[in-house]
């Protein structure tokens, strides 16, 4: 199931979760990976918020880079979109910018969520 929000962003490609493995034969490694991924999901976005308030430039790289290369991983294309903007803006130390894209970060999160849990429900 592939679905999309923002033209040209797909919310979930499970063909990047299918890819993980590298075996045909291992399809229990990629529920695990999405119900983990699913399960850390609130904690990262919580995370970014918190750290694009302090003021912490360096905890809210770190806190973004968790949740971008997870996303990406998992084929949460536009989590991995919003991602790649917000570290792009943090290593240019624009906060303000930064806290715009975070704006997003949490419906986006729900959308990919959703995605996510409809895959696993498959």
């Amino acid at each position: 199931m592939t679905e999309k929000h923002e033209p040209g962003t797909v919310v979930f490609d499970p063909s990047a979760v299918a890819a993980l493995t590298g075996d045909v034969g291992d399809d229990a490694f990629a529920p695990v990976f999405v119900g983990k991924f699913r399960a850390l999901l609130p904690e990262r976005v919580r995370r970014i918020a918190i750290t694009l308030g302090s003021d912490d430039v360096d905890d809210a790289l770190d806190a973004v880079l968790s949740l971008k290369v997870s996303a990406c991983a998992v084929g949460a294309g536009e989590l991995c979109r919003i991602g790649r903007t917000l570290e792009a803006h943090l290593r240019h130390l624009d906060l303000a910018q930064a806290r715009l894209v975070a704006v997003d970060l949490t419906a986006a999160a729900d959308r990919a969520d959703a995605a996510l849990g409809a895959y696993l429900a498959a």
